[in-house]
């Protein structure tokens, strides 16, 4: 345990001689300045030299303010809200659908019946929001 302590003291001590620690752990300038030529580049940032790459001769459009994001579950409720201003505009419901995994089996005769999926419709389609009263008898 002693060896070890004194390894990793010699190790950082060489470190912190040989040069800073921070020049150790990052070699590049953090104060980078341009020193582009008018002939030789821009100086720009990565979204600007993207975007000038991307779309050359195109203009810079300054960025929209964002709109804040609404989720789908959001975007659904205010359809069916919509629509329940409009009573007149029907709406059919999908089947409800069960998938089932059957697990490989041995049948009868030596037979082998390997793993799939069977779907099995549970309930049917049904019309909602609609203007129908009458019930089948």
């Amino acid at each position: 345990m002693e060896r070890f302590k004194s390894v990793v003291a010699l190790l950082i001590l060489g470190l912190s001689a040989c040069a800073p620690l921070e020049n150790a752990v990052n070699p590049y300038e953090e104060d980078f300045k341009c020193r582009a030529d008018d002939d030789t580049g821009k100086c720009i940032d990565t979204p600007s030299a993207y975007q000038d790459a991307r779309y050359p001769g195109v203009e810079q459009v300054a960025p929209a303010v964002e709109t804040p994001r609404v989720n789908k579950a959001d975007q659904r409720y205010q359809m069916v809200a919509g629509l329940l201003e409009e009573p007149q505009k029907p709406i059919l419901q999908p089947p409800k659908i069960m998938r089932v995994l059957l697990l490989p089996y041995e049948g009868e005769g030596d037979e082998l019946f390997m793993t799939r999926y069977v779907y099995l419709k549970v309930e049917e389609s049904d019309w909602i929001l609609s203007d129908i009263s009458e019930n089948p008898e």
